[in-house]
């Protein structure tokens, strides 16, 4: 089996109660906790002996930069040479915790910018934080350059009124991509697997798989149920109840990825998606990832950028549709 990327959530919970994402109505205590570093090199052992040297994504859905411990998960990675990738808010992303990440070895930090200037940003992100996010991402920047470090800035942005969007991207574009001077993407809302009524609606007439079930990656959650940790779920779109719960297909305290790769919870899941029988998943039935919208991604300035390209792998979801 591949493996060209591992999402490891090494904190669940969030500083932020975005009004787009479901830790704004509460994740819950079972997935809110943070990963052990020791788990988390135990985890990277095992990837590397069995997968080779896939690349690292260090936040699954929670704030990776509420672990202080940040750094030395960063460098665990380097030191096994696995690239890490970071998707943040940006808030705490600054002074010795900024500066310690890039030394460590930071790979990739992609700031999440939702409003394109302070009224919107405040509305939708909970925090009246816009210039402190653009003060944090240029001082990210600078120090890269001074530190000839190899790390990519970029920003994640949404599009929040579905009549205005070439206005949207170019707010966007002059308020933050450009200041910044970050690899940018600009997309519609997605509902995380139904737990977020979004308001841009797919067309619902043809759905199919999302790939994600046989895709070379694997999403495992700093916490987990009944007392367990490394929750492995099929993607972070399940994020939040009830479906997070309900989308547990193992846990890597208890098993190896291996086992649970190949056990019988996630051949189930593949099934279903062969035999797009979605509605017998429930925490697949309603997400808008089964449904074709090749316009989701609005605005790039990244040139390969596609709809089902997963940043920093050579995989497309595409191909396992």
């Amino acid at each position: 089996m591949q493996l060209e990327r591992a999402v490891i959530e090494i904190a669940g919970g969030c500083n932020y109660t975005c009004g787009m994402c479901p830790q704004s109505t509460g994740r819950g205590k079972d997935f809110t906790k943070k990963m052990s570093v020791s788990h988390f090199a135990q985890l990277l052992d095992e990837i590397v002996d069995k997968y080779g040297s896939p690349q690292i994504n260090l936040e699954g859905s929670g704030e990776p930069t509420i672990n202080r411990d940040l750094p030395l998960y960063i460098r665990e990675c380097t030191k096994r040479n696995l690239k890490s990738f970071m998707y943040t808010n940006g808030a705490r992303f600054k002074g010795k915790l900024m500066t310690d990440s890039i030394d460590a070895g930071l790979s990739f930090v992609r700031f999440s910018c939702i409003g394109y200037n302070r009224e919107t940003y405040k509305k939708w992100m909970s925090r009246n934080n816009f210039d402190l996010l653009i003060k944090n991402a240029i001082a990210t920047q600078q120090y890269i350059q001074q530190t000839e470090s190899n790390c990519t800035v970029s920003s994640y942005h949404l599009i929040l009124d579905n009549a205005n969007i070439e206005y949207e991207i170019e707010q966007y574009r002059r308020n933050f991509i450009e200041q910044v001077e970050s690899v940018a993407y600009i997309w519609k809302m997605h509902n995380w697997s139904g737990n977020i009524q979004p308001i841009y609606l797919r067309d619902t007439s043809d759905r199919r798989t999302c790939g994600r079930p046989f895709a070379p990656e694997i999403t495992i959650r700093a916490g987990g149920l009944d007392g367990k940790y490394g929750a492995v779920t099929p993607c972070c779109q399940t994020m939040g109840p009830p479906h997070e719960a309900e989308s547990v297909l193992g846990h890597t305290s208890v098993n190896t990825i291996e086992e649970i790769f190949t056990g019988e919870k996630y051949e189930q899941l593949r099934k279903a998606h062969r035999q797009q029988d979605f509605d017998s998943v429930s925490y697949c039935k309603d997400c808008d990832f089964l449904y074709e919208d090749p316009e989701v991604l609005v605005w790039s300035n990244d040139t390969s950028a596609t709809t089902n390209h997963m940043l920093g792998t050579n995989f497309n979801l595409e191909d396992y549709k």
